[in-house]
């Protein structure tokens, strides 16, 4: 699969790079040239991904279609093995987040937790590892590789001594943004790269470089910087994508004002009864009140599996 993450890498990068309406992007398997809006002169081996409604030509070739939430849906698997398939319905999606970034004029996220089969990340203790299997582990090193960016909270940075490099594997490091207190000990960010890490609070502080001290406004003398805000400020610094890593409070905060586009949970086949929940969220009084999915899909991991939801705009279930 190297050869087609790579060409999946580049398609990204094409995407985000290209400033005129997109009509239809070809991948090809074997040189990864990507060609926008201009169809090859040969196109065998390519992969044909169509963002508008209507196939450029009566496709032979593998083709995804672009869904106006941001995910893809296959119309011709031609030539395609079920593990090539499976993992580009896995990756091609965030392909153009860029899309909708400029379209929102801010950075799109999508948060990620291994969770256990009644949503618990960690034990009572604290103890997480390993609710996630190998795969799960390469996925998130490829989401980072595939984003602009990595958030998490101090908390995160402090607890569990983060790399949030693409150590496993080939790709860019992604930008490192942490929220919240700007005093915490970055040793673990630090050693494992010089390149720059966004720290968001709410008083500015000096720091030395790679630090980069970012304040934004907060709302009341308690509250914490509004994420939407975070992700405004992120799109102008060219961060059109960020993956929301944790902790769970950073990532509900996300969730309950509506700053996140795409969530993403691996489920692993273990219950622990206890321990600390994923997303915490206020409460609800009646179902159609619930976080729903205008799209969403369960692909296999390993021995587990992978939700992927696309959030409804309105976050609130249609009767």
């Amino acid at each position: 699969m190297e050869n087609l993450w790579n060409v999946i890498l580049k398609l990204k990068a094409a995407v985000q790079a290209f400033n005129q309406p997109i009509h239809n992007c070809w991948m090809h398997q074997d040189t990864s040239i990507i060609s926008i809006n201009e169809s090859p002169s040969d196109v065998q081996r390519n992969i044909l991904i169509v963002c508008d409604t209507v196939p450029p030509i009566k496709a032979t070739i593998p083709t995804f279609i672009l869904t106006e939430v941001g995910n893809v849906q296959l119309l011709h698997s031609n030539g395609l093995t079920e593990v090539e398939l499976l993992f580009l319905k896995k990756y091609l999606p965030y392909c153009f987040l860029s899309l909708k970034a400029k379209k929102l004029k801010r950075a799109i996220t999508i948060t990620h937790f291994a969770q256990t089969l009644d949503a618990k990340i960690a034990t009572s203790t604290g103890d997480s590892k390993w609710i996630g299997n190998s795969e799960n582990l390469t996925h998130a090193h490829r989401m980072r590789a595939i984003c602009d960016g990595v958030l998490v909270g101090s908390r995160t940075v402090e607890a569990d001594n983060p790399k949030l490099n693409v150590r496993h594997v080939s790709g860019k490091n992604p930008v490192r943004i942490v929220l919240g207190n700007p005093n915490s000990d970055f040793k673990s960010l630090l050693a494992c790269s010089n390149e720059k890490i966004l720290v968001f609070g709410k008083e500015k502080i000096n720091v030395q470089p790679p630090l980069v001290s970012i304040v934004l406004p907060k709302n009341g003398p308690k509250a914490s910087i509004e994420p939407l805000a975070i992700l405004a400020k992120l799109f102008t610094l060219g961060i059109h994508s960020v993956y929301i890593e944790g902790g769970a409070t950073t990532t509900s905060n996300f969730v309950n004002s509506k700053a996140v586009d795409i969530l993403q949970l691996h489920i692993a086949p273990m219950i622990f009864g206890s321990g600390k929940a994923s997303i915490v969220l206020p409460t609800i009084a009646a179902v159609k009140e619930a976080i729903s999915f205008k799209e969403y899909n369960f692909l296999p991991f390993g021995d587990s599996m992978m939700f992927t939801g696309f959030l409804q705009d309105d976050r609130i279930m249609q009767d």
